[in-house]
């Protein structure tokens, strides 16, 4: 196989490995979202308590340190995830190229898709 003319097979497992990344992105993208999902629940469980509770005292401060750890999380895992959007992005558009050589490489010989 040369770069300028790689055979069929070379591809199709090239893209078999691709697919499997992707696989592993979106299944990574699912338990990011989740686990957002989760952080932003706690938030509000956490923003309904201070307002239930008196506005001084442990419990308050408490409740704020808690507050204002789950809002960094919260921002921490949404960065997680858009960068696992843009990887997911990424491969996806290296399959579609990859895809494009496979069907150059299949006329070349003589298959059609």
């Amino acid at each position: 196989m040369t770069a300028a003319n790689p055979k069929h097979q070379d591809l199709l497992a090239r893209r078999l490995e691709l697919v499997a990344g992707l696989s592993a992105l979106n299944a990574q993208a699912l338990k990011l979202t989740q686990l957002l999902a989760g952080l932003e629940m706690e938030v509000l469980r956490l923003e309904l308590a201070l307002k239930q509770a008196p506005a001084e005292g442990e419990l308050a401060r408490e409740l704020l340190d808690e507050l204002r750890t789950a809002h960094e999380s919260a921002e921490a895992e949404s960065g997680r995830q858009s960068q696992c959007a843009g990887r997911i992005e990424t491969v996806e558009q290296e399959i579609e190229a990859l895809d494009r050589l496979l069907q150059q490489a299949m006329e070349r010989e003589g298959r059609t898709s």
